[in-house]
């Protein structure tokens, strides 16, 4: 009996990536979806629908090298296939993937949800492959999810073929027997995995024969959702669960490199980043066996019971569930607990693991604010390209929420918001465990009428700034934050590290510490002003590092170029300024606060500097490398050449761009740029040619 094959095709799409496969020199096929995609009542996997396609297009091209890849697992959905797909379709480099969760699927807002991450996924990888969705049905009762699926094609313009319109019509009008191509209803036999294969070489040789070719578009806006185009990392602590040790062997070993619990009050707990969270587990036969049961709580409330048998006879089921959607952004907890055992338990309750999806927020970038100081240059201007004006900027606050210098976020849905007022209303982008249940006030929240805060971390806790000495910066001293907290209205005290961006030609000179032996040398010394005796003059290169302790007599010389990274505070304190004018007036100087806090004697100089060439010789090209940690900021370096990965979990990194150019996940940075991981970002790609400082709480 001939069918007409058009009639299957209820989308035809846009041909660009299919069109493009006829300039490939080698094409990888992927089949992609549940049991009829894995080859089930076929006599073997050669007689499979997409196998046979895969025959089909060595023929039609025998120029070409063909790959072929069944990524089939039977009893499975798009929400499984979204968790699996780097796993098992992406390292397969896809060319072409076919695709069909239609009978898995259900007709309903979640399986939307989870069939559209999958087609996102699909659509972004690398080797952009084009795609085909089929559409199979219930052939009883012709349920299936492709009114869903259709939607989601239609708005991706994607291909979409159907049985539905083709196969079940005819069963429908009495001109084909169904058990004449499945026995069950549902699964094609060899003849009906010939007539899939046959509905899909119909529309492949239909768009290669087309003269059209249409226009590449980019992917569009989400139809519905797109939290399951973003698949998180997770974290798992197992408490009377053992991992289950066999390795994966092909794609469709489903019970292996789980976890197995046999007694009560045994535990798995997931943590990690997302809105939604899903789970897999397996369910045995129980006419045969049995299994204890499960209970899983999402941080501390019970979501479901998991039933670790069923009555189905066909086979071992892996159950799969979204448990908790619409949550957060955040760090969220998932725990499986052993409820329930039985006498008769023949196998343990076995979970094959959890997924936790969803949009990671956006990288911040700010909008620095500049100074001008008596001390300062042009080069934030000249080097950095950053349009301020006047020939005295003397600092760029990059990564700044201070009352005297608060950013403006540059991007996103915070755009044109201040960095305090983003951290205020949202401390869980910056730390996994803070959340905040009340509205930012307008203000920000310290320094105001004496009040400190409960918290520390209701400060954001780091400063970043550029700063270029055209001449000396003051001999100064910072405070500690006991000191700060009952002499400077509730503020932080001010620890402090450079790193030497450039220097005067031939090197430059910092001064770190002082000469004074006990602290009455000390007073003597400044009160007789014997700055030379006093100040220790440090010779320094491109490259060094410096850490500036609260106590620690600093200042910066003439000619040098710095990237300070700081506590938030903007305390200092002046122990002599050269007796310079300002806009006609010296500087105050606080001498008494000074002598307050300067620690005698002076920390020794190895406690303080790290020269370049340690950190040359320990640095790994395209590797984050640490370069020092101290109780309140870790400072780190990247050096790209290239490609190279970051992961942020718990808590935020600021980054600063101090040299070239690349991208970071997609988009463009260079030098000078100042922007924000948030907590939870996961991996974090940067190409290209650059330098960057990483710093993090």
């Amino acid at each position: 009996m001939d069918i007409n094959w058009d009639d299957a095709i209820i989308c035809k799409g846009n041909n660009y990536r299919i069109k493009k496969l006829l300039e490939k020199e080698q094409i990888n096929l992927i089949g992609f979806g549940g049991s009829i995609t894995q080859g089930s009542l076929a006599s073997c996997v050669e007689n499979s629908y997409s196998y046979l396609v895969y025959n089909w297009l060595k023929k039609r091209f025998p120029d070409k090298l063909l790959n072929y890849f069944n990524c089939g697992v039977g009893g499975t959905g798009s929400l499984y296939g979204t968790f699996r797909i780097n796993r098992d379709v992406a390292a397969c480099d896809p060319d072409l993937v076919l695709i069909d969760f239609s009978v898995n699927d259900t007709a309903n807002s979640e399986s939307l949800d989870t069939f559209e991450g999958t087609i996102r996924q699909l659509l972004s990888l690398p080797s952009r492959p084009a795609l085909i969705i089929l559409g199979n049905v219930f052939y009883d009762r012709g349920e299936s999810a492709q009114v869903i699926h259709s939607m989601i094609a239609r708005h991706y313009d994607l291909p979409m073929i159907s049985m539905d319109t083709t196969l079940y019509r005819l069963v429908l009008e009495g001109k084909i027997d169904r058990r004449s191509f499945t026995p069950d209803d549902l699964h094609p036999d060899d003849r009906g995995h010939g007539l899939l294969a046959q509905s899909i070489e119909h529309f492949l040789e239909m768009t290669f024969e087309s003269t059209s070719l249409d226009r590449d578009l980019p992917i569009p806006e989400p139809f519905s959702s797109d939290v399951y185009s973003y698949v998180n990392s997770v974290d798992v602590r197992l408490n009377g669960f053992a991992r289950h040790m066999s390795r994966r062997k092909t794609v469709q070993d489903r019970f292996v490199e789980g976890y197995e619990g046999y007694n009560k009050g045994d535990s798995l707990i997931f943590s990690g980043y997302g809105t939604s969270i899903s789970l897999m587990y397996r369910q045995v036969i129980s006419a045969t066996d049995m299994s204890p049961n499960a209970t899983a709580y999402v941080d501390g409330v019970k979501v479901a019971e998991l039933t670790g048998s069923f009555d189905e006879t066909w086979g071992e089921n892996m159950k799969t569930a979204v448990v908790a959607s619409g949550l957060p952004f955040g760090k969220h907890e998932l725990v499986v607990t052993v409820t329930q055992t039985h006498d008769d338990d023949t196998k343990p309750f076995y979970f094959n693991g959890a997924g936790f999806a969803g949009k990671k927020p956006d990288i911040i970038f700010l909008d620095p604010v500049c100074t001008h100081n008596v001390w300062g240059g042009t080069r934030i201007r000249t080097d950095f390209g950053y349009d301020v004006n006047g020939d005295d900027i003397g600092e760029c606050w990059g990564v700044s929420a201070h009352p005297n210098g608060d950013g403006t976020v540059r991007n996103g849905e915070f755009a044109g918001k201040k960095l305090s007022e983003v951290y205020y209303e949202h401390p869980e982008l910056f730390f996994s465990d803070k959340k905040r249940d009340f509205g930012y006030s307008g203000s920000c929240a310290f320094y105001e009428d004496g009040h400190a805060p409960e918290d520390e971390k209701d400060i954001f806790p780091l400063l970043i700034k550029i700063i270029d000495a055209k001449t000396d910066l003051s001999i100064q001293v910072h405070p500690d934050d006991q000191y700060a907290a009952i002499h400077e209205n509730g503020s932080l005290g001010k620890k402090e590290c450079w790193y030497v961006l450039d220097t005067p030609e031939g090197g430059g000179e910092l001064v770190i510490g002082h000469n004074a032996k006990t602290h009455e040398d000390l007073v003597q010394m400044v009160s007789d002003g014997k700055w030379d005796q006093l100040i220790r003059k440090v010779p320094v290169h491109k490259g060094d590092f410096i850490q500036i302790d609260p106590g620690t007599v600093h200042a910066i010389k003439g000619g040098m170029l710095i990237l300070e990274t700081q506590q938030n505070s903007d305390i200092t304190y002046r122990v002599y300024d050269y007796d310079r004018l300002y806009h006609g007036n010296k500087r105050e100087l606080h001498v008494k606060q000074s002598l307050d806090v300067i620690k005698v004697p002076a920390a020794s100089l190895d406690n303080c500097v790290i020269r370049h060439d340690q950190i040359e010789s320990e640095s790994k090209e395209n590797e984050l490398q640490e370069i020092y940690r101290c109780d309140k900021y870790t400072v780190m370096k990247l050096s790209v050449d290239g490609k190279a990965d970051i992961m942020v979990s718990d808590r935020f990194y600021t980054a600063s761009v101090i040299s070239g150019s690349g991208t970071i996940d997609g988009r463009k940075i260079k030098k000078g740029d100042f922007f924000i991981l948030p907590a939870g970002y996961g991996k974090s790609k940067c190409e290209g040619t650059m330098d960057i400082l990483f710093s993090k709480v």
